[in-house]
Formats: C-alpha cells, sequence, structure tokens
C-alpha cells in the first residue's frame, strides 16, 4: 500500500525565471501576471500566490511493502483513508476490501507502528476473508463505511450487503437490503458522499437517492418493523432527488461541502446538495455522449467533465446550496437520526459533519419564553395597575408607582446574573413549594381579603386606608404555607421525588402534572360561573342580609368554589390519567436548573414595569363621570373598574399588554444567562430553550463573514423584526377596535 499526493514547495522568483528562459522562451512565465495564474512548471505547475509568492505543486508517492491478499486478480478494491479513523499516539490503522477474480470478498488491515524511540515504523497486515451474503450476486461496487465499521457490497441488481467489521475477527452480516425496490432498473452509481456516512445511488433510469445507517430502537413508529440487523442499525433512503433524463453513468462528491454531481447517458449532468435536496445546476455538454467522468473541483469553484472524446471544465460559484426555506423551516432527515428532524447546530469539530440551520427550534424558543413571561408578568401588572388605579389611595399610589417605575433600571444583565446564580439553585431544592406558591400564595391573600370583610363597618372604615399594610402579614402567611406544604405536596403527587417522577413515566401517576397545568383553567372556570352564573341567583338575596350574614356566606361562596375548582381538576386529570394521557415528555419533563420557569420568572418581573405604567396611565384617562355615574347607580367600586373603567381603557391595556411583549421578544441577557441556551422546540416548563435573539449575540461574533451560517443569523434578525411588526400591527389594529368601542359608552 501507499499514498499518492500532491507536494508544494516555494520556489524563488530567479529560479522561475531561469527555468522557463531555458525551456520555453520566458513565454509561460509571462503568464504570471496576477494572483492565481498557473503555468506548468517542471514535473508540475507553479502558481502565483496573493503574496506574490511561486508555489510550484507536483504530483508525489510512496509506496510500502505489497500486501498478499489472494492468488487471484484483485477486481475491485476500496480503502478507508488514514484520516477518517481515529487511533494511537504512534499508530495508523489502514482499512481495504477487496474483491478478487473468484467473487471472494477480502478485509485487509494494515498497521504501521512507529517507535518513538528508534524512529523505525513496523508495518503488520491482516487478510480476512468475508462470508458471502445470499442472493447476492457479483459485487459491481465495494465500500468501506466512514469509521471503520462497515464494509458494503452491492451487486447491479440493486442487492446490496452490509458487513460488521468491528471485530475482524468475528465478522458478520448485519443486514442486506434493497436499493432499488420495486424497480427493473439497473445499480451504475454506487459510491459515499463527503465523510463516508451517506451512501449516493444512481440507477439506470435515472434515480438518484441518498442512504445512510440509523439505529432501529430511535424509530418510534413500524417503518422498519420489518428490518432485521445484527448490530441495531439499518441502511434507510432517506433522501431521494428528481429522475434524470437518462441512465447515471457518473458520480463526482465535493471534498468540502455535501454537493455532489451526477452525469447522465446524454450528456446532462446534475448538481444537487445532498442535505436539502436542492437542485443547484444542470449542463449539458452540447453533442457528446454519455458523461464518463464527472468531478467537483476541490474548492467548490469548478466542474471538470468528460464525455466521449470531450473534456470540459466550468467556472462554479454554487452560493449557498446548504440553505432552502424548507431546510429553515421543515424536519431534515440528518445523517444518523432516525427520523427528519428540526434542528440547530452551527458548528463542528469536522467539515465532514453536516451543519443544521433549521429556525423551528428558535422560533419555538422565542415564543416559549414570551409566553411563561407573559403568563407571569402581565396579570400582576395589570392587577398591580387597577389597584393603584381604581381603589388604592392617592398617597398610597405615589409611593407604589414610582417604586415599580424604578424596577425599570435594573440593567437585564443584573437580573440574568440573579437568575443563573441565585434564584435557580435555590428554586432547584424547592420546586414543589414555588409551584405550589402559584396556587396557594393567591388563595392566602383573597381568602385574608374576605376575612377583613367580617370586620365591624366602623373598623373596616377606620383602618382602610392601611390594608396594603396589613396585606404584607397575609402575603408572609402565605409563602410560610406554601413552604411547609412542599415536602408534603411531593410526597402526595410527585413519589416524594418531583425530579424522580418527572424522568419516569412508567411511574406513579401523571394527575400531579395535570393537575398544575389544569387548576388554572378549573379557576378561571369557577371566577365565570360566579360571575355569570352565580351572581344571578345571588343578587336577588343581597338585599336582605346583614353585612355580617353577607360576609359569612361570601365566606362559604369563596371556599366552596375553591374547592370546587381543586376537585374539577382533580377529576379531569384523572380521567386523562385513566385513559393513559400523561403530561410528561411533553408539557413537564426533565428537570433543569436553567429553565422557563425560572426565566418566566425573572422577565416577568423585568416587563412588569412597563405594562404597569401604560396601563396605569391608561385607567387614569377614564373620564371620572363615567365612574361617578356607575358609583351613584350602586355599583360597587370592583364592579366599576370591571364593567366601566376596564372596558374604556381597553385599548391603552392591550397597547400595554402588546409593549411588554415586543419587550420579551427582544430580551437577550436574561434568557442567555437563565434560559439554559440549548436550542429544543419542546414546551417542557422545566427546560431550557434559546430565542433568536440570544443566538444572534452568541453566534455572530464567532460566524465566518459571508458563510452560510453568517447569512442565517442575518435572516434570523429579519424574522424577529418581523416577528416584532407583525405583532405591532396586530395590536394597533386591535387598540383602534377598542377605541371605537370605548367612544360607544
Amino acid at each position: 500500500m501507499g499514498e499518492v499526493h500532491f507536494e508544494p514547495t516555494f520556489v524563488d522568483p530567479v529560479e522561475i525565471k531561469d527555468w522557463f528562459t531555458e525551456n520555453s522562451g520566458g513565454l509561460s512565465s509571462a503568464k504570471l501576471k496576477s494572483p492565481g495564474d498557473t503555468a506548468v512548471y517542471k514535473d508540475g505547475v507553479v502558481q502565483l500566490t496573493t503574496q506574490g509568492q511561486y508555489r510550484a505543486e507536483s504530483l508525489a508517492w510512496s509506496l510500502g511493502d505489497p500486501i498478499d491478499v489472494s492468488e487471484t486478480e484483485i477486481r475491485l478494491i476500496d480503502h478507508l483513508p488514514v484520516d477518517n479513523r481515529t487511533g494511537g499516539l504512534a499508530a495508523k490503522q489502514k482499512v481495504f476490501a477487496a474483491l478478487t477474480a473468484d467473487n471472494q470478498l477480502k478485509l485487509g488491515t494494515v498497521t504501521e507502528k512507529k517507535s518513538l524511540l528508534t524512529g523505525k515504523v513496523k508495518v503488520t497486515s491482516k487478510i480476512h476473508d468475508l462470508p458471502s451474503a445470499e442472493g447476492l450476486d457479483s459485487p459491481k461496487f465495494i465500500l468501506v463505511g466512514g469509521l471503520g465499521h462497515t464494509v458494503l457490497a452491492a451487486d447491479a441488481t440493486g442487492k446490496l450487503a452490509r458487513y460488521d467489521i468491528r471485530d475482524t475477527s468475528d465478522v458478520q452480516i448485519a443486514e442486506q437490503v434493497d436499493l432499488l425496490p420495486n424497480s427493473d432498473a439497473k445499480l451504475t452509481a454506487c459510491d459515499w458522499i463527503l465523510g463516508r456516512e451517506t451512501l449516493f445511488c444512481g440507477d439506470s433510469e435515472g434515480g438518484c437517492s441518498g442512504w445512510f445507517q440509523i439505529r432501529l430502537e430511535d424509530r418510534t413508529d413500524d417503518a422498519f418493523a420489518d428490518r432485521e440487523s445484527s448490530d441495531g442499525f439499518t441502511l434507510v433512503e432517506a433522501h431521494v432527488f428528481p429522475a434524470g433524463p437518462g441512465a447515471v453513468t457518473s458520480f463526482g462528491a465535493s471534498s468540502r461541502s455535501r454537493m455532489f454531481l451526477v452525469g447522465y447517458d446524454t450528456g446532462r449532468c446534475s448538481l444537487f446538495h445532498m442535505t436539502s435536496e436542492k437542485h443547484v445546476a444542470d449542463i449539458d455538454l452540447p453533442e457528446s455522449g454519455a458523461v464518463e467522468l464527472a468531478r467537483i473541483a476541490p474548492r467548490d469553484n469548478g466542474l471538470l467533465l468528460e464525455a466521449g472524446d470531450q473534456i470540459a471544465h466550468y467556472a462554479l460559484s454554487p452560493g449557498f446550496p446548504d440553505i432552502t426555506l424548507a431546510s429553515l423551516f421543515l424536519p431534515v432527515w440528518y445523517e444518523g437520526y432516525a427520523e427528519p428532524l428540526n434542528m440547530w447546530q452551527s458548528s463542528s469539530s469536522k467539515i465532514e459533519d453536516e451543519l443544521k440551520f433549521s429556525l423551528y427550534p428558535l422560533l419555538s424558543g422565542t415564543f416559549k419564553a414570551t409566553f411563561y413571561s407573559m403568563l407571569f408578568g402581565a396579570p400582576l401588572a395589570l392587577l398591580a395597575a387597577i389597584y393603584t388605579s381604581e381603589f388604592s389611595t392617592r398617597r398610597t399610589r405615589t409611593v407604589v408607582k414610582p417604586a415599580i417605575e424604578m424596577m425599570a433600571s435594573l440593567p437585564s444583565v443584573v437580573l440574568g446574573f440573579l437568575a443563573a446564580l441565585v434564584f435557580a439553585p435555590i428554586v432547584e431544592k424547592i420546586v414543589p413549594s414555588c409551584l405550589a406558591a402559584v396556587f396557594i400564595v393567591p388563595f392566602v391573600v383573597v381568602l385574608g381579603s374576605y376575612f377583613w370583610q367580617l370586620l365591624p363597618r366602623s373598623v373596616d372604615l377606620r383602618l382602610r386606608p392601611y390594608r396594603l399594610l396589613f396585606l404584607m402579614p397575609v402575603l408572609a402567611t402565605g409563602i410560610y404555607a406554601t413552604y411547609l406544604m412542599g415536602p408534603t405536596i411531593e410526597a402526595w403527587l410527585f413519589l416524594g421525588n418531583i425530579k424522580y417522577w418527572l424522568v419516569h413515566p412508567e411511574e406513579g401517576s401523571g394527575i400531579g402534572g395535570w393537575l398544575l397545568i389544569l387548576l388554572p383553567a378549573s379557576a378561571l372556570a369557577m371566577f365565570a360561573l360566579d360571575g355569570y352564573g352565580l351572581g344571578q341567583f345571588w343578587r336577588g338575596r343581597i338585599a336582605k342580609m346583614s353585612r355580617g350574614t353577607f360576609s359569612i356566606l361570601t365566606l362559604i361562596k369563596f371556599l366552596g368554589l375553591s374547592l370546587l375548582a381543586l376537585s374539577l381538576a382533580l377529576l379531569i386529570g384523572g380521567l386523562f390519567d385513566l385513559a393513559g394521557w400523561d403530561p410528561r415528555g411533553s408539557y413537564i419533563g426533565e428537570y433543569d436548573q436553567r429553565n422557563s420557569m425560572i426565566v418566566g420568572f425573572v422577565m416577568g418581573f423585568a416587563v412588569i414595569p412597563i405594562i404597569y405604567t401604560i396601563a396605569d396611565d391608561a385607567l387614569s384617562t377614564v373620564p371620572a363621570h363615567l365612574r361617578s355615574a356607575s358609583l351613584g347607580c350602586g355599583a360597587t367600586p370592583w364592579q366599576t373598574a370591571l364593567r366601566i373603567v376596564i372596558p374604556t381603557a381597553m385599548s391603552g391595556l392591550f397597547s400595554a399588554m402588546m409593549i411588554g411583549l415586543g419587550r420579551v421578544a427582544g430580551e437577550t441577557m436574561i434568557v442567555l444567562m437563565a434560559g439554559g441556551n440549548t436550542p429544543i422546540e419542546d414546551w417542557n416548563l422545566f427546560n431550557g430553550f434559546r430565542t433568536l435573539s440570544t443566538n444572534i449575540a452568541i453566534e455572530l461574533p464567532e460566524a465566518v463573514q459571508g458563510s452560510s451560517h453568517y447569512r442565517v443569523l442575518f435572516l434570523s434578525a429579519l424574522v424577529l423584526f418581523l416577528l416584532t411588526f407583525m405583532i405591532n400591527t396586530v395590536a394597533e389594529v386591535v387598540r383602534l377596535y377598542f377605541r371605537r368601542r370605548a367612544y360607544q359608552l
């Protein structure tokens, strides 16, 4: 075995001039005027570089001792380059497969071991016979896989045998596959593309396809249930390309990208990209026969074609064939994966790896961050605005409003720092308590307000200006109760360990997860029932009740509706669990320290001042005579706020929501530091994500200018702009609608 390569050397300009003067009268040296110019020089060529140097390249080779493979002629052979294998510090191993004249498949391994002390190279070789595959005629193609674990043998009918050669002492046929199912065509081309993991197949009817191995156990459907494989892998047809005008006669793969060139017997050549399945270009050679040779230049800047007695060279500028609208927004079947996926992976350690530029995970992360942040921040901001505008005293408002507005001065990087290094580790230790706090703390606060109504009228009027102060111990009681109840809730609903429960859906019940999801909806249902169902029944009996009786009955009603909401959520969750529906693995899943819950809390905290300020200003602009008229008709302050003030100020409230939404969608530092920075597309509350804005901030400084990666990042910035533009447009349309309704009042 040996190596053949081009050996570059730099030549002195004087030597160049003298040689050309002696051999060609100086004519060839005159061509070397600008960088990139080449000329024939000695046994090779010489090129003028951009630095003004003369670089000569000549063919060089080194041959080792011959290896005895077979007593008969070798008809086919393929080898795995050393660069494709990982070896020891002083060892190099070469793998080759050969087909002899007597149809015997041979596997050879050649190991070169260099002594670190003496520098001598010791070469050892081993030859193994591969077993014959049933139904496989005389193989026409022999190929060695990229990791040196696989040998493929295929005949003209498309029958392929895949050998598992990881253990060379016990080589087995892993599986047999038909590359041309349901077709009478013949296999005319079969070779690897870059990386030796994806197999190109071309047939006599012009069909082209790409095949690679997947792990059978990773498939969740029964598409390959009939496949049998000794190593757990199977070869699948992942990419299918448009049929050509004739039989495939030649094939050439790029050495730096996943493009490949296909030649047909009609004189046409087609250029494709394997991953994106993009048809890049067609070339028709005039008055020629079958294309016998098709090659792509090493820099992807040219094509070399041979057809009949013609040899043609074409300049090539393929652009960015790896990027299409489909590859950006639809699932793509990447090499080695069991099914098409949306994935973002913009860097790799080797040029052979596929780069993955799907924007879908980034859009999903942006929507996820927006949803959870608004879910936490918007209700608090709006309710705070309603309180300070409609219920608080002027003195309280002058303190609360500036304090909330001062929250906007906190830098987002500080909030992200606190979220990642302070809040996240604390929350990780008390996850059940934090989840319970979302429900228990509001329940305790509202319960305290009902107990406040039990106070005598005189005491109520005297203490009313200090209600906010009395709220503080109630709030502290709710937080402390949540802290105490957390372990009990974890023991009842989550097997005593919520992190274990989340990653083992086969154990325990999913009712706890459904309760977490359904309880807010059931609480809203009870609120609607109280307002539109029980309200009609309640109003006719209020006039006959005393203040004390009314307060006690409303307290009982609240407790009953709360119990009913909890029972409804448990009932529906139990039915879902009996039906086999488990929220684990979808809306909730494995817990990561930096997750959506942390980001939602901190980013909601950051957006509260914006929403609150605009909403409070909108509520304050409602004319006072509307409030006076409502109160004069006997409505309570809450009824006035709910039925008169809020509908009138709805356009301003909606504008506040949309501005907060835009603020959240474009947030970078909080998500970057506390969001986990993982481009995934699920809606699990307990794991992280990556948004469009954070992805731009992270990767743009490292992207190669002008590359596909660089351009996709700018495209993602445009997508973010269009997203916020659409949000603002919808907000303006809805704002005008609510404004017209307000005028009708």
